[in-house]
């Protein structure tokens, strides 16, 4: 049974909040931990009624479900939304190889989010070979495993908050660790500040760029902070990043219009 308070922390306090989990479905006894809650989960899917009840379940779990019929129109939504994890089914109307061209643009313009491929019953190997090599973080075949399964799944690479192993994000030859707050390319190592630690953690859990605003709302600056002073903070995580390569800080900390993403380096 669920408890319906969890104790979080906050600026150096311990504090005590309420958490109003939603009911569980039945048949849908899921691993949710309250933190996840809330999350924007993506659901790709052509198939109306499975796109359907994946959102209806989403939304009775607690999740804010988005929904997409095809590729072109999931690259649109990412594009414009913060997104925290993606449900993909591999088989879309466009193309035979549609879901694997999508999983692959993912992880080259998102390296952090979560894929969780769902794909149709005559699934081979080979398939399951080559989204895993694409990056997807699961992979479930419809109807041979319960969809309790597929939500926990869901539940547990959000905790994860990566596409490797847990407690680490590979963009690429990069790779990060929130844990030990260190970045390795190549043979270099090395070592980021809290802060620092916070800002690559924050873009690599969400699919659309963040602004400054979007980095002070996450509680990553003082409320009352300059936007100046968020972008001489990336500033100097791009030079600190510069240590590996020159010029490695602007390649994988990339700024656009949008804001500030992650893009995938290969060393």
């Amino acid at each position: 049974m669920e408890k319906p308070s969890i104790t979080g922390r906050g600026r150096g306090q311990t504090r005590s909040r309420e958490v109003r989990l939603p009911p569980l479905p039945p048949g849908l006894e899921v691993y949710r931990p309250a933190d996840v809650l809330g999350s924007s989960v993506l659901v790709v899917e052509d198939e109306a009624a499975m796109q359907q009840q994946l959102r209806i379940d989403l939304h009775d779990l607690g999740y804010r479900p988005s929904a997409a019929s095809s590729a072109p129109e999931a690259r649109q939504l990412l594009e414009r939304e913060r997104v925290a994890a993606v449900l993909l089914d591999l088989v879309l109307d466009e193309g035979e190889d549609s879901g694997f061209e999508l999983l692959q643009w993912i992880r080259h313009h998102h390296p952090g989010l979560p894929v969780i491929v769902l794909s149709a019953a005559q699934v081979n190997s080979a398939s399951i070979r080559k989204a895993y090599e694409l990056g997807a973080s699961s992979y479930f075949v419809k109807g041979n495993v319960p969809m309790a399964h597929i939500y926990s799944d869901l539940a547990a690479r959000l905790v994860e908050r990566g596409t490797g192993r847990p407690g680490s994000y590979r963009f690429g030859g990069l790779e990060f660790d929130p844990t030990g707050r260190t970045v390795k390319f190549g043979r270099g190592e090395i070592h980021l500040t809290q802060q620092q630690t916070a800002i690559v953690l924050f873009l690599a859990q969400g699919s659309k760029s963040a602004t400054a605003r979007d980095l002070i709302e996450a509680g990553l600056f003082r409320s009352n902070a300059a936007h100046s002073t968020v972008h001489s903070a990336l500033l100097t995580l791009r030079r600190r990043l510069d240590e590996l390569e020159p010029g490695l800080g602007q390649k994988f900390v990339r700024a656009t219009a949008r804001g500030y993403h992650l893009v995938a380096l290969h060393d």
